[in-house]
């Protein structure tokens, strides 16, 4: 086993944005092989181990339906790469970075490219 750590902030909680983001950090062993697992009496259940294979598979099934129904409704993934797409994006980041909300930016910036 290994120590594993990890850190970040939350900016939500309870359904409401905070007022100020909260640092978190913290660690954990995490395993390194199979027989630590077995070792640790943590081997997942038959029924936990479907679960998790039919999460995956129902995940990869709804990315597939959703890109095929916006191919079929017209709607395309733009090319980030676009002068259109990078120019919207360092707008966008840019009001972000002066403290506007997130919806607030991308609302100016829509305002700003449909004129």
């Amino acid at each position: 086993m290994k120590t594993e750590t990890f850190s970040g902030t939350v900016e939500n909680a309870y359904g409401e944005k905070l007022p100020t983001p909260v640092r978190i950090s913290g660690s954990y062993e995490a395993f390194e092989t199979f027989t630590e697992v077995q070792a640790a009496n943590e081997v997942p259940s038959n029924d936990e181990i479907v679960a998790v294979v039919n999460a995956k598979r129902k995940a990869n099934a709804r990315a597939k339906a959703t890109v095929e129904a916006l191919d079929a409704a017209g709607i395309t993934k733009p090319d980030p790469n676009s002068p259109e797409v990078l120019r919207k994006t360092l707008i966008r980041n840019l009001m972000k970075a002066k403290g506007l909300e997130e919806s607030q930016a991308s609302q100016i910036v829509d305002g700003l490219m449909a004129a």
